[in-house]
């Protein structure tokens, strides 16, 4: 298991379209993969859980991947959020 905390530097947070696209990136690999914030811990391979949590701009969240390409999920879930969603 790998967990790591970060910032979400995108200017609205975690809206519809931030959410849809990280939803789309965490299912492409094979790991479980969280996002906990406020102590709520979802999917981050549901877009509509990952709205329900309310992350703002410049909020940290958690992010937990547990799996056999967890590591490979963590580098490019960091550096997908790092980008601002982009790749």
């Amino acid at each position: 298991m790998i967990s790591f905390s970060i910032n979400i530097e995108d200017e609205i947070g975690f809206h519809a379209r931030t959410a849809s696209l990280f939803a789309k990136k965490a299912s492409t690999f094979n790991s479980d993969i969280f996002v906990e914030f406020n102590g709520k811990k979802v999917s981050a391979k549901s877009t509509l859980s990952l709205m329900t949590l309310g992350v703002k701009s410049r909020d940290q969240i958690m992010l937990i991947a547990e799996g056999s390409d967890e590591k490979e999920a963590h580098e490019a879930l960091l550096s997908y959020i790092k980008n601002n969603f982009k790749e």
